[in-house]
């Protein structure tokens, strides 16, 4: 029997608030560099150093992108930070699913007082899908959003095509 695998990957806009946090570290670096430049005193200095080697560090962590790895009713969400670490995130089982829709389906309007897992890109412009699960170790279903690719939704409605709607 063949097994069934696609993977797609979008990278996630940059939102207001990470350009916020992006904006006050580069303040208060800059500012620890000044003071502790300025003051003379080495602790300051070494201080306002180690800070830029933080803030260099972790500045490619701003930058994330979401992979999905489906495989025979298995779907894993992967997030990659700084386009070099990656890490599972969630794992479900389709066979768990109640619904596989576009968000915006009226097939989806029964879930949306649950709680959502966002891992999309969040442009504007994106048809994130929806599948309405219930999250191994966890009591409550969730949505989850994300933005498979065609292949990937063909994929899925070959294996279930009772709980998708494309």
């Amino acid at each position: 029997m063949e097994q069934l695998y696609a993977e797609t990957s979008v990278k996630q806009k940059t939102t207001a608030k990470v350009t916020f946090l992006k904006f006050i570290l580069i303040i208060a670096v800059v500012a620890l560099v000044a003071v502790g430049f300025l003051s003379g005193k080495s602790l300051l200095t070494l201080l306002s150093v180690a800070a830029v080697v933080a803030l260099v560090w972790y500045w490619p962590r701003f930058n994330v992108e979401w992979e999905y790895v489906f495989c025979d009713g298995q779907i894993d969400f992967d997030q990659i930070l700084g386009g070099e670490k990656r890490k599972t995130i969630l794992r479900i089982e389709l066979d768990d699913a109640d619904m596989i829709a576009p968000y915006d389906s009226h097939k989806m309007g029964g879930y949306r007082h649950l709680p959502v897992r966002d891992f999309s890109s969040l442009q504007a412009d994106a048809k994130p899908y929806a599948i309405a699960t219930k999250i191994e170790g966890k009591d409550q279903k969730v949505v989850i959003l994300f933005e498979p690719s065609q292949k990937m939704m063909g994929m899925i409605q070959t294996k279930f095509p009772n709980k998708t709607e494309i």
